[in-house]
């Protein structure tokens, strides 16, 4: 059976001076708060994220309910990462999460006014700017380290993502898309607080035009836009890229925000292939169970 440990010492950096984490917990150093619109609602929300103790974790407050940023808690993964409890509902916090654990953010209480996190420009950069306004108290307590002793594998319709021991978190995203735009597509990114918000958080969400019929059908997207999205089209793009491979990193912050569902910063080289949210939550959910 695969196993892990939780290392609760102090995390050094790797001799290749990319991997630079802080070693102990970290929350803001005050509130912050930012509104907009729903992707997949469509209506106006608002979250406020506080500073939190040391070991609270990632918390989200909706109305009476608190719900942990676990991926026991979530609900959906239908086009986003859904948490919930009792019958209430976070709808999209991935690019939230993956903010928070880009940063290093380990503690944070978000107070969620509406059914989902706001889509803002449809990246992480948002939200990195906001932290990054009000900067991060170090708690003086190690963090919370979640290390692979042995592989790890989830397969889903042909998708997968496998990970093996590591001293580092690096992450290599392939996409592959019947698209004369896109085809097949693939990145490395070795996780680094220092550099996540140049490097992956302004990657944007992307949708197929041919997709955006079925998901108003569905009930999402009715929130998307120009502004929120990267609409292609079999000829064209709604708006210039910010890097060449965007929709590649896109896939890797996403992935950022998943893994953070495991309650610490995962250690570990992952090979994701073609996987989306619920692919991510299910390895999320195989790794939170070994540490139990």
């Amino acid at each position: 059976m695969t196993t892990l440990t939780i290392d609760d010492n102090a995390l050094t950096a790797s001799g290749s001076g990319c991997f630079t984490v802080s070693s102990n917990q970290q929350t803001l150093a005050d509130s912050v708060r930012l509104s907009g619109r729903g992707l997949h609602s469509g209506i106006d929300t608002t979250v406020v994220i506080h500073p939190a103790p040391e070991n609270t974790g990632i918390v989200f407050r909706a109305g009476d309910d608190v719900v942990s940023g676990l991926a026991a808690n979530v609900v959906d993964t239908s086009r986003g990462t859904t948490i919930g409890r009792n019958g209430s509902r976070v709808r999209t916090i991935e690019h939230l999460m993956a903010a928070l654990r880009g940063r290093g953010v380990d503690n944070a209480v978000v107070e969620v006014i509406g059914s989902e996190t706001p889509a803002l420009d449809g990246s992480a950069l948002p939200y990195v700017k906001a932290i990054d306004a009000v900067g991060l108290v170090d708690l003086g307590v190690p963090r919370k380290i979640v290390k692979l002793r042995r592989p790890v594998w989830v397969q889903r319709n042909g998708s997968f993502i496998i990970a093996v021991p590591a001293n580092q978190l690096s992450i290599t995203y392939v996409l592959n898309y019947n698209h004369p735009l896109i085809g097949a597509q693939s990145g490395t990114y070795v996780f680094s607080e220092k550099d996540f918000g140049r490097e992956i958080a302004p990657a944007r969400t992307f949708v197929l035009y041919e997709e955006v019929a079925g998901l108003l059908d569905k009930d999402l997207a009715r929130g998307g836009s120009f502004d929120n999205a990267i609409v292609v089209w079999k000829d064209r793009m709604s708006s210039r890229l910010r890097f060449p491979d965007e929709l590649v990193r896109h896939k890797v912050m996403d992935l950022i925000g998943d893994l953070a569902l495991v309650g610490g910063l995962l250690l570990a080289e992952v090979l994701a292939v073609k996987s989306g949210h619920a692919l991510n939550v299910k390895f999320a959910r195989q790794v939170s169970r070994m540490k139990s």
